[in-house]
């Protein structure tokens, strides 16, 4: 019995001792909002919808896939959450492309069902607390950078994203 009771005070002492020699350690630095804001999404919000775009504009013209004369194809990734508590139809065909030079461009259809297949955005009917969208190919004339993208539908839903004035364009 003595011996259980050395034990277990020696025991007590050795947990006592380890704890209380623990650092206290200083809390973790706060976030950097402006990082927390430079995304690779560029954001917009409806009374029923949230829109989020791709900050950064692909260029598929290098891919050997697509050589119209004087033109560039380019994806943009789009995607919509229907915030309300109905059921909401979406379609690509509310998209709109503006670039910088006052043209406005609607996707083409064709091609991004062609080269996109499964990713591409289609027309549904977004239940409540559902995300839907996909990518959308656009035929730009060459060197003029994409500006701004609206989503508007026959619903009086508007979004409008401005893309930065540097858009990083990559294969």
């Amino acid at each position: 019995m003595k011996k259980l009771f050395i034990l277990l005070l020696s025991v007590l002492i050795i947990v006592v001792a380890g704890c209380s020699k623990s650092e206290t350690k200083s809390p973790p630095p706060e976030p950097n909002t402006q990082e927390k804001a430079d995304t690779a999404h560029l954001t917009a919000e409806d009374k029923e919808f949230k829109m989020s775009v791709s900050k950064e504009i692909r260029s598929l013209s290098a891919m050997n896939i697509y050589n119209k004369e004087g033109h560039e194809l380019v994806s943009v990734l789009v995607a919509l959450e229907n915030v309300s508590k109905d059921n909401v139809p979406i379609s690509p065909e509310f998209v709109t492309l503006k670039t910088a030079d006052g043209t406005e461009y609607k996707y083409s259809a064709e091609l991004t069902r062609q080269i996109t297949n499964k990713s591409a955005f289609k027309e549904v009917v977004l239940p409540p607390d559902y995300r839907g969208g996909g990518l959308l190919l656009f035929e730009l004339k060459k060197d003029s950078p994409p500006d701004t993208l609206t989503y508007k539908d026959d619903s009086n839903h508007e979004m409008t994203v401005q893309f930065p004035s540097q858009v990083k364009t990559s294969i």
